[in-house]
């Protein structure tokens, strides 16, 4: 079981964030249309690469990273749990000022809590 905490649960996370971050740099339209959001001209398509693509690449790196046995691999996970925890609190704060939150929006806010737990998984056995 401490293998699954501290290798396999956090490389899941980094793997959903590698694909996302490859979905965003290919398709970069495609991603924010299911959240009404229209990426048509160059500067959102490059604002949907950098924000949506990049980062998410910069995370499946650190967490690449931190399993390859980085000193500091537990302040690395931890970290990235926390940004995950971040962003599915602003989609709960959006959620509190629009009286509603539609549903791929709490899918992903879902989906930030469960990568969060994965991450941290990992940084409590590492």
């Amino acid at each position: 079981m401490s293998v699954w905490l501290a290798t396999i649960a956090p490389a899941l996370a980094g793997l959903f964030y590698l694909a996302l971050g490859l979905t965003a740099l290919a398709r970069p339209a495609n991603l924010l249309a299911g959240f009404g959001v229209a990426a048509e001209g160059v500067d959102a398509r490059n604002e949907v690469r950098a924000v949506y693509g990049g980062f998410p690449l910069a995370v499946a790196g650190l967490v690449a990273c931190s399993l390859s046995g980085a000193p500091n691999a537990t302040g690395i996970l931890f970290s990235l749990a926390v940004v995950s925890l971040g962003m599915a609190l602003g989609r709960l704060v959006s959620a509190v000022l629009d009286r509603r939150i539609g549903r791929l929006p709490a899918v992903f806010a879902g989906l930030e809590v469960a990568l969060a737990l994965l991450l941290a998984a990992g940084g409590f056995v590492g």
